[in-house]
């Protein structure tokens, strides 16, 4: 007696250009040759009846389930096989009655459930049977932020299909990949022009491939992108707060850094790196801001000093676990700053939050002082 799968599979008289009936024929009962299909799935072409993506990564998901689509569908057999489901939204029965189904003139069914892991127990458990026996001849995928229930259910996903887990891409992998994208459209971009794409956009790689885009668009013909490039492309990117503030007091712009400070204060907004997540809004912006303006003199001071000792920038950057824009960048700042300066920044720091928390004088007036008296002559 053959199964519902195995009859919805009997419905069509080929499968993968061969003949359902004629394996009939030689012996093979539905279930044999269904798993056969799935070993021709998984072996031959490489596309597995079942695929569990999950991580924070949303750009390198969609692009591997973009990779996904076009392997198994063209885009006219879409319009009749490419089914997309939200598991909060729609119950397990439904969607595993669509994977059950026949592909209409195609070799593939492709079905999308994104948000896997916000089903519901009844839809878990639909969709997991549909797992443990899937049609060989629909390419279902599903997205989760989490393993969640699945983590459970790992083993038996991994019997028919894959999983793969996409985390954050950090450090030396980021930047390869910054390096590796520009290469894919055509030019090289240069190791510091790729650090400062990092440090500046940050991890997300939708952000990251938005302005890779720009730098390829505005040098023409130049087959290398340097980091005078990139700078300008990212000017329209938030400004970061700290590190820009510290830039106008060094070169003593006291109308730019009185400039950044208000708009700190108005906006209630401090930002590290120029990107929406690294930005840190809050009801009082003036003890983060004090506490990130010493840290940053202490930093200077820190890459000032390795410096002085003849140490290579990449070597301070390994040290104090940075990245080598980060440390040009400081290290660019502290030829504005002597030592002396440095400590006397830190000390008026110290000293404006102590005032700030007296409460005497109005916060607004403090910082304002505090950023008028940084801005004076010094001697570098």
């Amino acid at each position: 007696m053959t199964t519902r799968f195995g009859s919805r599979l009997l419905s069509s008289r080929t499968c993968f250009g061969i003949s359902v009936l004629g394996l009939e024929n030689f012996g093979f009962k539905a279930p044999l040759w269904a798993g056969f299909f799935i070993h021709l799935m998984k072996i031959d072409s490489k596309i597995y009846p079942v695929y569990l993506f999950y991580g924070p990564e949303n750009y390198l998901i969609e692009e591997e389930i973009q990779k996904l689509l076009d392997r198994t569908l063209s885009s006219k057999e879409r319009g009749l096989n490419l089914h997309l489901f939200n598991g909060e939204e729609h119950s397990g029965k439904e969607i595993v009655q669509t994977a059950q189904t026949i592909p209409m003139f195609s070799r593939y069914r492709f079905v999308l459930v994104s948000e896997a892991d916000r089903i519901n127990e009844e839809g878990m458990e639909e969709l997991l049977r549909y797992t443990q026996k899937p049609s060989p001849t629909t390419c279902f995928i599903l997205c989760a932020q989490n393993l969640g229930l699945w983590k459970k259910h790992q083993a038996e996903i991994e019997k028919v299909g894959k999983i793969i887990e996409w985390s954050r891409l950090k450090g030396k992998a980021l930047v390869s990949w910054v390096k590796n994208r520009m290469a894919a459209k055509g030019k090289k971009l240069s190791e510091d022009a790729a650090d400062y794409l990092v440090e500046v956009v940050g991890d997300h790689l939708n952000d990251l491939d938005n302005a890779l885009e720009k730098a390829f668009l505005s040098v023409g013909e130049k087959q290398v992108t340097e980091l005078s490039d990139v700078e300008g492309i990212t000017s329209e990117v938030k400004i970061s707060t700290v590190f820009d503030l510290m830039d106008a007091i060094g070169h003593q712009n006291l109308e730019k850094a009185i400039g950044i400070l208000e708009k700190a204060m108005e906006s209630k907004i401090v930002s590290f790196k120029k990107d929406e997540e690294s930005s840190k809004k809050m009801d009082d912006p003036v003890p983060l801001l004090l506490n990130m303006m010493a840290k940053q003199y202490r930093n200077i001071w820190k890459v000032k000093e390795m410096a002085s000792q003849q140490q290579e920038s990449a070597e301070i950057a390994r040290t104090l676990r940075m990245s080598p824009w980060n440390v040009k960048k400081l290290m660019d700042q502290g030829r504005h700053f002597s030592e002396s300066f440095l400590r006397e920044g830190i000390l008026k720091c110290h000293q404006t939050d102590l005032s700030i928390k007296r409460g005497r004088v109005q916060k607004d007036l403090l910082m304002e002082k505090l950023v008028i008296d940084l801005c004076r002559p010094k001697t570098p």
